[in-house]
């Protein structure tokens, strides 16, 4: 089982590969507006945390993952079920 402080970190250590380096990430961050990925960026973060974490992650579910821990939140639901 993996917790939302644990799925946190590995997120944002996903995040620190797309972004200015140096750049400190916050959950309350959101990942366009302040970390400033754009839809291609995005989608390569996706890529990434799905294959980190070996899950799909329905379009309904993008939709609503604006933040870092919005991220993280949405992780953890779809690792651990219902």
């Amino acid at each position: 089982m993996t917790t939302y402080d644990e799925t946190l970190q590995v997120t944002t250590e996903i995040l620190k590969k797309h972004v200015d380096a140096g750049r400190a990430i916050q959950p309350t961050d959101h990942i366009q507006n302040d970390l400033g990925l754009d839809s291609l960026g995005v989608m390569e973060v996706v890529a990434d945390i799905e294959d980190r974490f070996s899950v799909t992650i329905p379009n309904e579910v993008l939709g609503d993952m604006a933040t870092v821990a919005d991220v993280a939140k949405a992780l953890v639901r779809l690792t651990t079920g219902p």
